[in-house]
């Protein structure tokens, strides 16, 4: 029998401890690690004292007659958030682990980003969708269902009440869905 899967809640994993608290509103670069090194490039990064931040989400898989494992997937496919200039991207290269590393042109709008996802992850405990943004002014393309080969502009979105936090840089969001009676109108970004 195969295992079934139960995706629980999500991780920030930040270095130095804490540093979530606090985040930089300038020099940022975004590392795209191989697949599966996440962990590997962040115990280098540590070693190097290059400090950053990157999402995990807990999933549990019960085996059947084995037991319940739990493990930390990446949220945002490999991608490792890092404070640091741009002349330290020899240094992250040389970890060996690293795709391409991205120099952040808006550092504080992706600070923004940042701060937004971590306080989501941390505060919930739902289960978290990442798929592509998807914001009003954004044309979308229907490739399943009756409305299949449908194109549009997104005006707004209906139905259950979802958390969502754009990573712009990545163009990519992560969501929650929450009861209605826990949302407030916000009065700043």
């Amino acid at each position: 029998m195969a295992a079934s899967h139960i995706t629980t809640s999500g991780m920030v994993e930040d270095w130095p401890s804490g540093f979530t608290r606090q985040l930089p509103d300038s020099h940022w670069l975004v590392v795209h690690a191989y697949p599966r090194q996440e962990k590997k490039l962040i115990a280098d990064l540590r070693a190097r004292n290059l400090p950053g931040c990157a999402f995990f989400e807990r999933r549990m898989r019960h085996y059947p007659g084995k037991g319940t494992q739990e493990s930390l997937v990446p949220l945002l496919g490999g991608y490792v958030f890092v404070s640091a200039l741009l002349s330290a991207r020899q240094e992250i290269y040389d970890t060996r682990r690293v795709v391409r590393v991205i120099d952040v042109p808006h550092p504080l709008e992706l600070c923004r980003d940042l701060r937004h996802l971590c306080n989501l992850v941390n505060a919930s405990d739902a289960p978290l969708q990442v798929r592509p943004e998807l914001t009003p002014g954004k044309r979308v393309e229907i490739t399943a269902g009756t409305f299949a080969g449908c194109a549009g502009i997104i005006s707004r979105r209906h139905g259950q009440l979802e958390l969502v936090v754009n990573v712009e840089m990545l163009g990519t969001s992560v969501a929650v869905t929450l009861p209605a009676d826990l949302a407030e109108l916000a009065t700043s970004v």
